[in-house]
């Protein structure tokens, strides 16, 4: 059974060439060329170790460089979100503020009742117990504020 690339008459005619017999020398010049070639050998492995440590010293530096924009990154992100934090503690430092106004100041309108024509209020700053004892309020604070 021959393989389907083997070809018989390659065989043949390889198999008629006279045999070589070595020439005495030829382990020696073989074993000298070697030895001659060992220092390009040496060259390049001596390449290829630099060429390794190169690449391994970019590499290195590349991963630094990635971990140090992540970090750049995330600080600025937290920066931002403080920032966020701060300008709403102020929004609700005024707001607390503003309530607080709206509350030190008693309102007057006092809801009596009523039905769906008529709603009864009576504005105590119109009366003249109101008028005559505004020095005396002063001292009076609502009960939302005490707490």
């Amino acid at each position: 059974m021959s393989h389907p690339q083997h070809n018989d008459s390659l065989d043949q005619a390889l198999a008629s060439l006279p045999r070589q017999r070595p020439s005495a020398g030829f382990t020696r010049e073989v074993l000298a060329q070697l030895n001659h070639r060992s220092p390009r050998r040496a060259g390049s492995r001596a390449r290829l170790i630099w060429a390794t440590v190169i690449s391994l010293t970019v590499v290195s530096l590349l991963g630094l460089g990635y971990g140090y924009q992540r970090q750049q990154a995330a600080k600025q992100a937290y920066r931002v979100q403080v920032e966020e934090l701060r300008s709403r503690y102020q929004e609700l430092l005024g707001e607390v503020a503003s309530v607080r106004q709206e509350v030190s100041t008693p309102d007057t309108r006092l809801y009596l009742g009523g039905d769906e024509r008529v709603d009864l209020v009576l504005d105590l700053s119109q009366t003249p117990a109101y008028r005559d004892n505004r020095q005396d309020r002063q001292d009076i604070r609502p009960a939302a504020l005490e707490q």
